[in-house]
């Protein structure tokens, strides 16, 4: 059973300690204000805050009081003042301020919309935080952090592990050292990739680094159950469960989300699905009550999800959909795809094959945005098992044209067979449980006959660099290569010679380029070669080795001898707003080698 585990991210931000200042209207008014928070008079620190904020004569003492009530917010999850703050908060940003209250406010919107599951909000006002940070104090490399760990919960993994690691940057740059939450975010991300080994080891190495009874134990211990869960090593999970409980009664809590799913799940996954179905409810009621929607849909399925197993498909069905809801309006890609393949198989099991398909193909049409090239390669994924489970897709479709399209007696017979392969392939989709999510751009991203990427797999190398280089402030370039008369080769000695030529050409450039370049079949007979941390002048050195190295592969036909030659243009990245701007440049060198008489390079400002 695909079954969804919480796991919960305790995200820390850290505002400047000392909001007031002689710009502020008094002191003592936000000191006492504080004081009354701190002693539980919550209502009362709320009023007064109300009131100070509408007697402050500037802006920016607006602003910094601003700060403060989104900071208290954001400690209850009280999301009460919102709107009737929101027009306030629109002035405010479009306001004249000090880049470091900007940076505050930014910060505290993004944790605001974070915890409220709003994560495509959280993405942007974080991003803007970013931009307004200091990067030489410390609570900048937490806004990386937390923009990252943002953006793996929407499945958008380098770009969420890249933010993650310039916090770690930050950390040693600052302090010398980093903090263990880096390491609750290396492990948080590697479990999204499934690579639960990794994720057990930074998690535990972030356990190791807090005093016993730390609070934030309780949200670890609960994620180290949901990797030890997806291991299937039950007694482990429930050995972390049990400590996540125990730190909780330490601190005398007994609410935790994050450990009552879980708990219910490692008895789900036991099989014990009616003491599975009391923690979830009890789950459901702290979500419901919190209006929390980074748990709730999770909290959902797993309902569905007990309920099917216990036959209860029409209350699954019910369950099923609300959960669906939740996360299609929300921004939770990986958790979304993960209640397709038990949503299906529960429709079937209902005999609704209509609802099954619709699914069916939404599941698979969905644009995974986790499996960018860069995670491919940094997690080793395979493609065969979503290509399996793509074909029959496709076989699916048309048979579903064909019942359309036939006499009653044919579709009977149809549909037959269509409940046939909806089966199989329930069956496929249900095994890809954790992979499958991961592998549906890679069918896009390899040219089939030279194994190179395809131009459509370098979009995700460029925008990741443009945005490296606009904070390192390094460049990049590119070498764009045409095989010379090349429809001459292939009209003289026969297409199959000219695929031969193109996979010796594509050998040549893969094992003379460094590790970290990237070549791509870019179209027909032209390649591009991608060169980060390279400027033009190298980049021509390499070109011209590549020109060479290309001209001295040898090639026979029958009794003749031939020589291949390329023209190569080469471009340095100069900030263009688009890399195709870039490329164009490349091509129009190449174009100028071709007509000075090509088997040769050029570079071009």
């Amino acid at each position: 059973m695909v079954r969804q585990r919480i796991l919960i991210l305790l995200l820390l931000f850290f505002v400047n300690g000392s909001y007031a200042n002689e710009q502020l209207a008094t002191e003592n008014q936000l000191n006492e204000i504080k004081t009354l928070k701190k002693l539980g008079k919550t209502e009362l620190a709320y009023q007064l805050l109300k009131t100070t904020y509408s007697a402050a004569q500037t802006t920016e003492q607006k602003a910094e009081l601003m700060i403060v009530w989104l900071t208290f917010m954001n400690e209850d999850k009280n999301w009460h003042y919102e709107q009737s703050l929101n027009s306030d908060i629109s002035y405010l940003l479009d306001a004249e301020l000090k880049q470091n209250t900007t940076y505050l406010l930014y910060n505290n919107l993004g944790l605001m919309k974070y915890r409220q599951g709003k994560f495509n909000e959280a993405e942007i006002h974080l991003f803007k935080a970013i931009h307004y940070a200091d990067n030489k104090q410390l609570a900048a490399s937490m806004t990386h952090y937390s923009y990252g760990i943002t953006l793996v919960r929407q499945g958008k993994m380098v770009n969420g592990l890249d933010s993650i690691l310039n916090a770690y940057r930050l950390q040693i740059d600052i302090q010398g050292h980093a903090s263990p939450k880096i390491l609750i975010g290396l492990g948080f991300t590697n479990f999204y990739m499934k690579n639960y080994d990794k994720a057990i080891e930074y998690t535990q190495q972030a356990i190791d680094a807090y005093p016993k009874n730390h609070l934030l134990l309780t949200e670890l211990y609960a994620n180290l159950a949901a990797m030890y869960v997806d291991k299937k090593q039950y007694e482990d999970a429930l050995i972390a469960i049990n400590e996540a409980e125990r730190v909780a009664h330490f601190h005398n809590i007994f609410d935790r989300v994050a450990i009552i799913i879980n708990k219910g799940t490692i008895y789900a996954e036991l099989g014990q699905h009616q003491k599975a179905i009391k923690y979830y409810l009890n789950a459901f009621d702290i979500t419901d009550k919190n209006n929390d929607l980074i748990h709730k849909p999770t909290v959902i399925s797993n309902l569905a999800q007990s309920n099917q197993s216990l036959g209860n498909h029409k209350l699954a069905a019910d369950y099923f959909e609300q959960a669906h809801q939740i996360f299609t309006g929300e921004s939770q890609l990986i958790k979304r795809l993960e209640n397709y393949p038990p949503m299906i198989e529960n429709y079937q099991s209902l005999g609704n094959y209509k609802r099954a398909l619709e699914l069916m193909i939404e599941y698979k049409a969905l644009n995974d945005e986790s499996t960018t090239l860069t995670a491919k390669e940094k997690f080793d994924q395979s493609q065969a098992a979503y290509d399996l489970a793509s074909k029959e897709k496709s076989l699916i479709e048309a048979k579903l044209v064909q019942i359309r399209n036939e006499n009653a007696i044919l579709r009977l017979y149809g549909l037959i067979a269509f409940s046939i392969l909806l089966i199989t392939f329930i069956y496929i989709a249900y095994r890809l449980k954790n992979s499958a999510y991961l592998q549906v751009k890679e069918l896009a991203i390899r040219d089939q006959l030279t194994d190179l990427f395809n131009r459509r797999a370098l979009h995700d190398i460029f925008q990741l660099e443009m945005n490296r280089v606009s904070r390192n402030k390094n460049t990049f370039s590119v070498i764009l290569l045409d095989i010379d008369h090349f429809k001459t080769l292939n009209d003289t000695y026969g297409h199959d010679y000219g695929d031969t030529v193109l996979q010796k050409v594509a050998n040549t450039l893969q094992s003379s380029i460094r590790s970290m370049d990237k070549v791509a079949r870019w179209g027909g007979e032209e390649f591009l070669i991608f060169l980060p941390e390279t400027n033009k002048q190298q980049a021509s050195h390499l070109a011209e080795k590549l020109r060479l190295a290309i001209s001295d592969i040898k090639l026979t036909h029958k009794t003749h001898t031939l020589t291949v030659t390329v023209s190569l243009g080469v471009s340095e990245y100069q900030h263009q707003s688009d890399y195709k701007d870039l490329v164009k440049q490349a091509d129009l060198a190449l174009y100028k080698a071709k007509e000075s008489g090509r088997n040769q390079v050029i570079c071009i400002d």
